[in-house]
């Protein structure tokens, strides 16, 4: 099955539209410098009680905007501390009520991979005022002496209870076929600060050579009907579990595959070193669950959407998101579905013959039946062997869609944030803010 395409553009759209119509702009925020910031493998967040945006970066980059992503009003490159090490795979949420959290990987030693604690464990830290100031962090399915790593989060709306799913390995990296690796599962009941014993979803095991035969990608999604489901890929299958109760105690007696994934997570791109296509899936409205994913052949690479209508007991055929004749591959895709109207938005690259790549945004308001894919950055040639990260993010809010991506040029990594918005919005928010002779002293 192949969904239709309507091009809403074929270049870079930026203030082409009229004001007071939305459009997409886009923002260099920084690029790589030194240990602390790579420029890569970002994550959006967006406040639901307030007008912030907030992005991460790897190693331990926070960038923040108070005036809803506006070009002139971000405070750069903050680095967050912990006494259990930030090192790596950022993730941002937020809670409903408006707590930022930064999910991220764990370096207690501050020696990296020479330290015998590096992955020790996933940590959680969070800032209850605007990412001013952060919690030292709390640790989630410490398991010494095995290392937890690719950790992914689902707040409950109505609940507020925090879950959180991630790969565990025996240790990472090993050959040795003794050594093997899992999806596993936590939640927390009061905001982060304590979390349940980490439990075992997955019952196929894994190597640790961190490949396509290692589980990863597991991310958790919030069922409307009740409980909680993971979503991960392993050996050339999209695999899911659930759990129907509401404290996640009990689960499926063996995960179950729900999608043939074409080329496994892990891909090979032309002038990259490393790429992948590991599954998003998020819960609509009105109950049907959305699943998209990356595959890969010999010629080409395609992103997949499916579908189910009955919380994850049959799957519609796969269709392939639509892209222009000139790109041969369309890898690492993000996914938001906007809870407001159901609109499916996705970041994927796109790749051409002559290895140009592009950031795309797809996006689709009819279940995923015909898509609009908008280019969002200008081409860019990566360096081979050069780290450029394993994902992008992408979020949205009260019909807005929030998008930050790398780009690499010269081998050197550049982060970029885009969002789909009235740009009119920026002035009335700067014609409201006092002048800072007018403000009063608290």
């Amino acid at each position: 099955m192949e969904a239709k395409l309507t091009f809403a553009a074929a270049a870079l759209i930026a203030a082409t539209s009229a004001m007071g119509q939305a459009q997409w702009q886009v923002t260099k925020i920084t690029e790589a410098s030194g240990r602390e910031n790579w420029a890569c493998e970002p994550s959006v967040a967006v406040d639901p009680k307030g007008s912030s945006v907030y992005l991460g970066n790897v190693l331990n980059q926070l960038h923040r905007n108070k005036r809803n992503g506006a070009p002139d009003a971000w405070e750069l490159n903050y680095a967050l501390q912990s006494s259990l090490g930030v090192y790596g795979d950022p993730i941002l949420a937020h809670d409903h009520q408006g707590r930022l959290y930064y999910l991220h990987l764990a370096d207690p030693s501050g020696q990296g991979r020479a330290g015998e604690s590096w992955l020790d464990r996933i940590v959680i830290q969070w800032s209850d005022n605007q990412g001013k100031t952060w919690s030292d962090g709390a640790g989630i399915g410490h398991n010494p002496p095995k290392d937890q790593d690719k950790e992914g989060i689902a707040v409950d709306v109505s609940s507020g209870v925090l879950h959180v799913s991630w790969t565990e390995f025996d240790q990472y990296g090993r050959k040795e076929p003794e050594f093997r690796s899992r999806i596993r599962f936590s939640q927390s009941y009061d905001r982060g600060e304590t979390w349940s014993p980490a439990l075992t979803v997955s019952h196929k095991e894994g190597n640790c050579i961190d490949d396509d035969q290692t589980p990863e990608g597991a991310i958790p999604v919030i069922d409307p009907v009740g409980g909680v489901a993971v979503v991960w890929a392993y050996n050339d299958t999209v695999w899911m579990n659930r759990s129907d109760d509401d404290g996640a105690l009990t689960w499926m007696p063996s995960e179950r595959p729900i999608a043939s994934q074409r080329g496994g997570w892990s891909q090979e791109i032309p002038a990259l070193g490393r790429a992948n296509g590991m599954p998003m899936s998020f819960f609509a409205p009105n109950g049907d669950w959305h699943l998209i994913y990356g595959e890969q052949d010999a010629n080409r690479s395609w992103v997949s959407h499916s579908k189910s209508i009955d919380r994850g007991e049959n799957w519609s055929t796969p269709s392939r998101l639509p892209v222009p004749d000139s790109i041969r591959h369309h890898f690492m895709p993000w996914f938001a579905l906007d809870a407001a109207s159901g609109a499916l938005h996705v970041l994927a690259y796109g790749q051409t013959d002559s290895l140009a790549t592009q950031a795309w945004v797809h996006r689709s308001d009819d279940a995923g039946a015909t898509w609009q894919a908008t280019a969002i950055s200008k081409g860019f040639t990566p360096t081979a062997k050069k780290f450029f990260g394993d994902y992008s993010g992408i979020t949205t809010r009260n019909g807005e869609v929030h998008a930050v991506w790398t780009e690499q040029r010269e081998g050197v990594n550049e982060l970029f944030y885009g969002r789909f918005a009235d740009p009119a919005q920026d002035a009335n928010a700067r014609a409201k803010k006092p002048s800072k002779k007018s403000r009063k002293t608290p």
